[in-house]
């Protein structure tokens, strides 16, 4: 029987003008040895990049070109060329999941506006992968050591979430983590806390009904389907009660919600993995950070740990495969 290769892990740099490039190379030479990266970038800057590359790595990493849209890049200095190169890298190691070459992505960090040139830009690299691998459902969660977080709508203005909220999409988004807390955090029963929208989870519609028309209908439907799913909790503890190790994810109703806690207590060392996705996805909890580029000054914990958990996640595909 022929030996099951390693991990594959695809990878992307982000824009090249912001952090990416060098907090991904310093997650790169953290690399396992039974792990190999591809690379997807354009080929000037992964000649910057990959001097950063510990020797002992580099045969581990392989480098795939992309088409360059040319220009010389000033780190800090976002244009449309540097968010144009950073779509086609992305849409590079979308084309590989798709074809099967890779088990897991990493990808860097980019501003949302490298979709703009799309006829109908999709809101984020979570949301685009999500299309191009075909998922069913799925959901963006930030996950440190001690918290994670799930929420239901992501990137759209606070006045429209009372309107964008639907009791399929809190259930969809539960099940997508619930499925991945098992698969790819090894946990045999997630417990899911599911956040209210409103104060004090609307007490009892002083402050809204969307925890009674939308919440709750919710958590009635992941319980029929056997998940352990406890709310409508009032926001203000129940992020302490996931951090203290009651639930393993707390769903939250819209961005901020989630992030602010997420943030508060893992500010370096949280990742964004999309749940969900037949291919896992993993990126660096945090943006292009302009303001820092180029002083190689960046801290590279949350791209450390977002490659070890694309090695954990792509290692549980690969099980998964060999059992099915």
């Amino acid at each position: 029987m022929a030996e099951t290769p390693g991990p594959r892990i695809g990878v992307t740099l982000g824009e090249a003008v912001g952090i990416g490039p060098e907090v991904i190379v310093e997650a790169l030479a953290t690399l396992p040895p039974d792990v190999s990266a591809t690379v997807y970038s354009q080929a000037a800057v992964w000649e910057v990049a990959r001097e950063r590359l510990a020797g002992s790595v580099r045969p581990r990493v392989r480098f795939v070109a992309v088409a360059s849209s040319g220009g010389e890049r000033l780190p800090g200095h976002s244009d449309a060329q540097s968010r144009f190169d950073a779509f086609v890298a992305l849409e590079a190691l979308a084309d590989a999941a798709v074809a099967g070459d890779i088990d897991a992505m990493l990808t860097g960090p980019v501003p949302k506006a490298i979709f703009i040139h799309l006829p109908a830009p999709p809101a984020g690299q979570t949301e685009y992968l999500a299309a191009r691998l075909g998922a069913r459902r799925f959901a963006m969660m930030l996950a440190g050591p001690r918290l994670r977080v799930v929420p239901v709508t992501t990137h759209l203005p606070l006045r429209r979430v009372a309107d964008v909220l639907t009791t399929e999409a809190i259930f969809e988004a539960s099940m997508a983590a619930e499925a991945d807390l098992r698969a790819v955090f090894g946990m045999a029963a997630p417990r899911l806390g599911i956040c209210g929208l409103n104060p004090h989870a609307g007490e009892g519609g002083r402050f809204g009904d969307e925890e009674a028309r939308l919440i709750a209908p919710a958590i009635a439907a992941l319980r029929a389907a056997g998940v352990d799913a406890v709310g409508p909790l009032a926001a203000d503890t129940a992020f302490r009660a996931g951090y203290l190790g009651e639930f393993d994810a707390i769903v939250a109703m819209y961005h901020d919600q989630a992030l602010g806690p997420l943030k508060t207590v893992h500010f370096a060392d949280a990742v964004n993995f999309t749940c969900g996705l037949p291919v896992p996805r993993v990126s660096p909890d945090h943006g292009t950070a302009y303001d820092r580029a180029g002083q190689g000054s960046a801290d590279p914990q949350s791209a450390i740990a977002a490659l070890a958990l694309a090695c954990r996640a792509a290692r549980a595909r690969q099980r998964a495969e060999a059992a099915a």
